[in-house]
């Protein structure tokens, strides 16, 4: 079963409009299965056949000779020795003034160098969108909500649902892979702990040069269960048994793999008391309740780290939401060094817009009242908006919203 996807339509106006299309994102985000749909008779090879990956390391030319635009490339980064070829392919035709658009998609599950070499040999011809897992409009394939401006931008709108904040939960756990959501009957551990494996021996491992697998994976766990907290690699580093440097490069791993999102603190000079340590976040909490062995929604939901889970969910659908619209989610966190904090910062036009991600169903504004006051006479303030499971979504006052997390 195919779950349609928001991005489908930047993906068409892309293609209209570039000669080149690279799709990049986490493992088995469906990259490969949404372009497919999309155009199931455009030419397909996949780079993890061997000796299709051999041919386009060891002779470039000849490989487009065979494979010939229109085509789609899979897991493109085994073999970015095929850069110059299409870039020499486009040109050619842009010489020859013949339309090339859309004549290369590429796909590409990791971001590391890949991407530097992307942009550089293919600037101006290329077109660079991130695919992450199902969004919850996706996952449940409201396509009312398909048209939603990214989070910020959305109008005042009221909301009611049935569904509690157990049901979100059960939503949380399951996590974002479209397979798990296509397949109702899958199990969601034996699928992660699959998911774990490969990441590790195929990416950690076969690109990257990673040997200590074990300590990975251990630093993945002591990560997750530090979701939505300070980054602290000085207390990190013994608790994996590794030095601070590697930690560093563990982070750049998982970052560059689209597993972890490293969002850093808003300062604009408004106070002297702001930290300007980022916070980490994963990009799939059902990775993370593997990762914690959490598959109870009850016991999650009444343990100590569920307001974590909660908000760690909330800003991954924030990401998709720009993400899936091809825009760079330009959002921050707020804290002083005495504690004070807002979950969700964004400045524009000029304008401080706040979020805060509360567990409970009873919000209350009393969050913002810090930021107001550092904010007067230094910045204009804009919409503040409250996030909880609440079964209904509702303004709380003239600048404050109540969101219903069941409306993303």
């Amino acid at each position: 079963m195919f779950l349609e996807r928001i991005l489908q339509e930047v993906i068409r106006e892309s293609t209209a409009s570039f000669s080149v299309l690279m799709l990049t994102g986490p493992r088995q985000a469906g990259k490969t299965t949404l372009l497919r749909h999309m155009e199931p008779t455009r030419r397909f090879v996949t780079l993890d056949d061997l000796e299709q990956r051999t041919l386009a390391q060891d002779n470039p030319a000849l490989f487009l000779e065979r494979y010939p635009p229109p085509v789609l490339i899979d897991e493109f980064q085994y073999a970015p020795q095929l850069l110059s070829a299409i870039k020499i392919a486009v040109d050619e035709k842009r010489t020859r003034l013949l339309s090339c658009a859309g004549a290369f998609w590429l796909t590409g599950s990791q971001n590391f160098g890949m991407m530097e070499g992307v942009q550089e040999s293919l600037a101006g011809r290329v077109a660079i969108l991130k695919l992450l897992g199902m969004s919850l409009s996706e996952a449940q394939q409201n396509k009312g909500a398909f048209a939603s401006p990214p989070f910020f931008e959305r109008p005042r709108n009221l909301f009611e649902t049935k569904k509690s904040s157990r049901d979100l939960f059960v939503h949380l756990l399951k996590g974002d892979k479209p397979e798990i959501w296509a397949s109702p009957k899958m199990n969601v551990a034996q699928y992660y702990s699959s998911y774990i494996q490969t990441y590790l021996e195929r990416d950690v491992r076969s690109q990257l040069g990673v040997r200590e697998l074990g300590q990975f994976e251990r630093f993945m766990r002591l990560l997750a269960a530090r979701c939505g907290q300070l980054l602290n690699m000085a207390s990190l580093a013994p608790d994996v048994g590794v030095t601070i440097p590697t930690i560093r490069s563990w982070l750049t791993i998982l970052e560059r793999s689209f597993q972890i999102y490293i969002l850093q603190p808003y300062y604009n000079n408004l106070s002297k008391r702001q930290v300007k340590t980022p916070k980490i976040y994963f990009l799939d909490t059902g990775l993370v309740a593997h990762l914690l062995k959490w598959t109870d929604p009850d016991q999650t939901i009444s343990g100590q780290m569920a307001g974590a889970l909660f908000e760690n969910w909330v800003v991954s659908e924030v990401i998709k939401s720009y993400w899936n619209r091809a825009r760079d989610p330009q959002i921050y966190f707020w804290r002083t060094r005495e504690g004070e904090e807002v979950d969700l910062v964004q400045e524009s036009a000029g304008k401080v817009h706040a979020l805060e991600i509360k567990l409970t169903q009873k919000p209350r504004r009393q969050s913002f009242q810090t930021l107001d006051k550092l904010c007067a006479g230094k910045m204009e303030r804009g919409r503040n908006i409250i996030l909880s499971p609440t079964k209904s979504s509702y303004p709380l006052d003239r600048e404050t919203d109540v969101i219903s997390a069941w409306s993303l």
